[in-house]
């Protein structure tokens, strides 16, 4: 290889590899910030639910307290009641004590004074019977009994008032008042106690929510930033991987297939000769400008040989036909078409004469042979070697949990499969099937069911996913109002040139040409009229270009569309990915169990358990009428060598409907 094609060669090397570890660089950090976002988030669900749940205890701290006012003023008003019936009782005893002592007196004298009506009616009947002072005397003895006898009734009416009014317990009332007033009082102090307490820790609960979600905002901007630049890198790599490595690219599905129909595709671009045939003269035989490429050869480096793989490495490699995939050129190619090779995992050895294998990290490198012919033509007899591919590796991609059920509500004690201890406690169970994995034991992959609170107004995948989108769609979109602005201009351009012409041809065509002077007038129009066409076909020149390049930004924008993000059920659901689900610490997920009865299916079905020591992905409670995502991870958990053949595969989460918890009611209701 000559020194300009080496240095090329080692410019376009070094500026991919920089590109490529910028971008590791960049995706590094948009991870980093991902999970940066992903705790902050957290932190604000956290002090979210402590807010809400000391809101709860305030109101009903408030309402306590309330009542306690009520009980208050009540426990007051009993309180002066009974000390003034204390007061009244009192003096009602006295004066009862008083007038049953007067009527007694009184009675007293009734009784004497009838006594000794009795004997003057005792000394009359002996002396004076049947006269008129007897007849007096017997009516009056008659009406001093009758008398007597009310006064000695009306005197035990009197005593026996006051007997009773002496029984009331007046000072036990009174006493038994004052004592549940201070016990109103002591009660009413504690309860405003905690609501003074709980107002302070209601104050604090706002400014921890409103510090975490101002630090949830800053990660968002954060992670939106890392995401901006992440993708500029992306598309910079992507731009000079295009122009100077003949857009080779190594794309590997997913899911993967690791059987042996499994395969990964290769694609690049045709070799485009530098110089045409039309830039030969016509003498000049053509000796390979149209057909400078005899064959292309795909070839399977580890990443860790990259850079000691050169030209006559890869030379050398052509005499094993197994460590090469070669794609002849049947007619021209000195095209811009591109070219898409699938390779089977079982179908090519890598440059070692190893068979490719699951974990391990490789690249591809595009040698072009070219024609014998094209060689003479550059008189460079080197073959060309391209820079190596993005980095990729092939690993098999777990099945991913489908068909989540709403889960229920069941009596624990009723299920005698259940592997749990606890008795009478109601179980959430959330069922899904797996399709069953015919390389790998079921022992070997843990099932972890996650739950996911739902709430609002946070930086969320669809958002972030769409964000390059938005952003390639705004700058077409401007792109495209440019344009338009400009065949808009170059049309009115147009039509006052044409209309120009029309002007000129038609004065011309009157004036008389018999002097001097009318023929040089008519030079000068002659002249006009030929700069006026001139600018006209500038301008349509303009305007096809214009439309040209208008239809491409069209066609260009169409693709943008169709590649942007397909809509998603849970468009509120916050920030979330596989690879945060496979950081959630244990404890904050459940190992789903299997039914053993269905083990031998072609799908394999599994129950997670939820009780109430069951946790959020953040290790938060669940919380009653709260929504949840039920998240299912299929997690590799074999042994610890094999951990890099396979990837973890996370359920459809976006579009599993979220359900409100209840531990309480027969059956969870599934939230639309």
């Amino acid at each position: 290889m000559n020194s300009y094609n080496e240095n090329l060669h080692s410019s376009v090397l070094s500026s991919l590899e920089s590109q490529e570890m910028t971008k590791k660089q960049l995706s590094a950090q948009l991870d980093s910030s991902m999970f940066t976002l992903y705790y902050a988030e957290g932190a604000e669900i956290v002090a979210q639910e402590k807010l809400d749940s000391t809101t709860k205890m305030y109101q009903d701290n408030q309402h306590i307290n309330n009542v306690m006012v009520v009980n208050k003023n009540m426990s007051d008003n009993l309180l002066l009641t009974a000390n003034q019936q204390k007061t009244y009782t009192t003096q009602s005893v006295n004066n009862m004590a008083v007038c049953a002592s007067n009527l007694q007196i009184a009675s007293n004298s009734i009784v004497r004074l009838a006594s000794d009506i009795g004997s003057i009616y005792s000394i009359i009947n002996a002396a004076d019977y049947g006269t008129q002072i007897y007849q007096q005397g017997l009516e009056a003895y008659n009406l001093i009994n009758k008398t007597a006898y009310h006064a000695e009734e009306t005197s035990q009416h009197a005593m026996e008032a006051s007997a009773s009014i002496a029984e009331v317990a007046s000072a036990t009332i009174a006493d038994g008042a004052k004592l549940t007033n201070t016990s109103v009082n002591n009660l009413l102090q504690v309860t405003t106690a905690d609501l003074n307490t709980i107002t302070a820790i209601l104050t604090a609960d706002n400014a921890t929510k409103a510090q975490s979600s101002m630090a949830t905002r800053s990660a968002e901007g954060a992670i939106k930033c890392s995401k901006v630049a992440y993708e500029a890198s992306k598309k910079a790599y992507k731009i000079n991987n295009a122009k100077f490595n003949q857009n080779l690219e190594v794309k590997v599905p997913k899911p993967f297939d690791s059987s042996e129909k499994g395969s990964f595709t290769v694609s690049f671009d045709y070799y485009k000769s530098p110089f045409s045939v039309k830039d030969r003269g016509p003498e000049t035989p053509n000796l390979g400008l149209e057909k400078p490429v005899q064959n292309y050869n795909i070839i399977v480096v580890k990443d860790s040989k990259k850079s000691f793989f050169n030209v006559s490495t890869a030379e050398d490699l052509l005499n094993n036909p197994s460590q090469f995939k070669r794609i002849s050129v049947l007619q021209d190619s000195n095209t811009s078409n591109k070219v898409t090779v699938s390779v089977g995992l079982n179908e090519l050895l890598d440059s070692d004469n190893e068979p490719l294998s699951l974990g391990e990290s490789y690249v591809a490198f595009l040698l072009i042979i070219f024609s014998e012919n094209y060689k003479k033509e550059i008189n460079t007899f080197d073959e060309y070697l391209s820079a190596p591919s993005e980095t990729f590796t092939l690993t098999h991609t777990l099945n991913q949990a489908e068909k989540i059920k709403p889960p229920k509500v069941s009596d624990a004690s009723t299920d005698k499969n259940k592997l749990h201890d606890h008795k009478n406690v109601p179980i959430t169970t959330i069922n899904f099937t797996v399709e069953k994995e015919e390389k790998i034991k079921i022992s070997e992959v843990n099932y972890r069911c996650l739950l996911l609170p739902y709430p609002d107004d946070f930086l969320t995948n669809a958002e972030l996913n769409s964000l390059e989108y938005k952003i390639e769609t705004t700058e077409v979109d401007e792109e495209i109002l440019t344009v338009e602005e400009e065949v808009k201009f170059l049309k009115e351009e147009i039509e006052n040139l044409n209309s120009g012409i029309t002007q000129l041809t038609a004065e011309t065509s009157k004036a008389p040409k018999t002097d001097a002077k009318n023929t040089a007038e008519s030079d000068v129009a002659k002249q006009k009229n030929s700069n006026f066409k001139e600018a006209l076909n500038e301008a349509k020149a303009k305007l096809a270009n214009a439309a040209e390049l208008l239809k491409k930004l069209n066609a260009e924008k169409d693709k943008i569309e169709k590649n942007s993000p397909k809509p998603v059920k849970n468009d509120k659901a916050f920030f979330f990915n596989l690879n945060l689900a496979e950081n959630v610490p244990a404890g904050n997920y459940t190992v789903a169990q299997p039914d053993k009865a269905l083990l031998g299916s072609d799908n394999w079905t599994f129950e997670a358990l939820i009780d109430s020591t069951t946790t959020d992905n953040f290790g938060n409670p669940l919380m009653e009428q709260k929504k949840y995502i039920p998240v299912i991870l299929s997690f590799y958990s074999g042994n610890e060598i094999s951990k890099s053949k396979y990837t973890n595969s996370l359920s459809d989460w976006e579009n599993t409907t979220p359900f409100s918890y209840s531990a309480n009611e027969k059956e969870t209701i599934p939230t639309n």
